[in-house]
């Protein structure tokens, strides 16, 4: 459990195919929690990231899951350039958001975890566009 960083290459292989499971992609957020999330090590790893086009997709898919719109606060974002994955945290509308993003398969997944009451409300997305707007991607 949570250990992700000793093995990144097949952790991140097993989140892709979950990830692209054509109904239940659910999973892919319960393994990244059970494997990667409270891994210090791999968050160590990680680089801070600023990209503008995923942001952008990311609060957009979550105003649209959240069913209003509401500011992205307390945002994290972070990359492993060698892997092509960026993940990252934030808080809306008194939830959290998590998120992370698999640039080869332009795929990404993000959920709104709410407080005591309600479900975790989960949605995948592309980019489409991919990420080569940022300068520091290309």
């Amino acid at each position: 459990m949570n250990a992700a960083s000793q093995d990144l290459a097949h952790h991140l292989g097993v989140l892709r195919e979950k990830l692209q499971h054509p109904t239940d992609y659910e999973h892919a957020l319960h393994y990244f929690l059970e494997e990667f999330a409270g891994d210090a090590e791999f968050a160590e790893q990680s680089q801070s990231d600023d990209s503008p086009h995923l942001l952008a997709v990311v609060g957009r898919v979550a105003n649209r899951t959240l069913g209003r719109p509401a500011p992205l606060e307390e945002l994290r974002m972070l990359r492993l350039p060698s892997f092509g994955f960026v993940h990252g945290s934030a808080v809306m509308a008194g939830r959290v958001l998590l998120f992370f993003y698999l640039e080869d398969l332009d795929t990404g997944l993000l959920a709104l975890v709410p407080g005591r009451e309600g479900g975790v409300q989960v949605a995948r997305f592309r980019l489409l566009a991919g990420l080569g707007g940022n300068p520091a991607n290309n």
